[in-house]
């Protein structure tokens, strides 16, 4: 819609626009919240989308609130290992795209006072995370800087085809959440014209 939900000192999207938007998102969004969260319990509800919905790509967000059930003489490491394994063979048998989204561990400022970028090896846990990837991305944004632009480093790249390694700057707009090319003018839905006059 290109418009925030909340109050604001903006426009905002009226009810028919958050009807579009909820049609829109139920006609291609499924959600998945397993009660526990477990890797099967995600993986046996995403088979039957894949199934039901044909669905192509799969998110894990986060990674911290999937309960491990590791057994008691496997490490945090071989835990992870075996998960990662499980993911990426669901995701190759049922030609399904699958991104986990896991945040690094706490991150050390630098000598400028500003946090790096994180890499795979921050996210807790194991050196899996960058093993056993195909392709590896951060999002990261010196939070020191007030309207800096949010830098995507694609880190690791397995297979060339697919892309290589590199940084991509975007705009961030915090009323809407959407991110734009550094390259164009930043000019969100909100504060476009026809929009004022609805």
């Amino acid at each position: 819609i290109g418009l925030p939900f909340n109050r604001g000192s903006h426009s905002r999207m009226n009810e028919d626009q958050l009807s579009t938007a909820m049609n829109w998102l139920r006609e291609y969004f499924d959600w998945i919240l397993p009660e526990p969260i477990t890797i099967d319990d995600i993986l046996k509800r995403a088979l039957v989308l894949v199934k039901r919905r044909g669905i192509k790509g799969l998110v894990i967000d986060p990674w911290n609130e999937i309960e491990s059930q590791r057994p008691d003489k496997m490490s945090e490491t071989e835990w992870i290992s075996s998960a990662l394994s499980k993911f990426r063979r669901f995701a190759r048998e049922n030609s399904v795209h699958l991104w986990i989204v896991a945040h690094p561990t706490k991150l050390q400022k630098d000598n400028k006072g500003v946090y790096p970028c994180p890499t795979p090896y921050d996210i807790s846990g194991s050196s899996h995370w960058r093993n056993k990837a195909d392709n590896a991305i951060a999002v990261w944004r010196d939070v020191s800087k007030q309207g800096s632009p949010v830098e995507v480093h694609v880190q690791k790249i397995r297979f060339k085809i697919i892309g290589k390694i590199g940084v991509a700057r975007l705009n961030y707009d915090t009323v809407t959440g959407r991110y734009y090319d550094e390259s164009e003018p930043m000019q969100a839905a909100y504060e476009q014209e026809e929009y004022w006059h609805k």
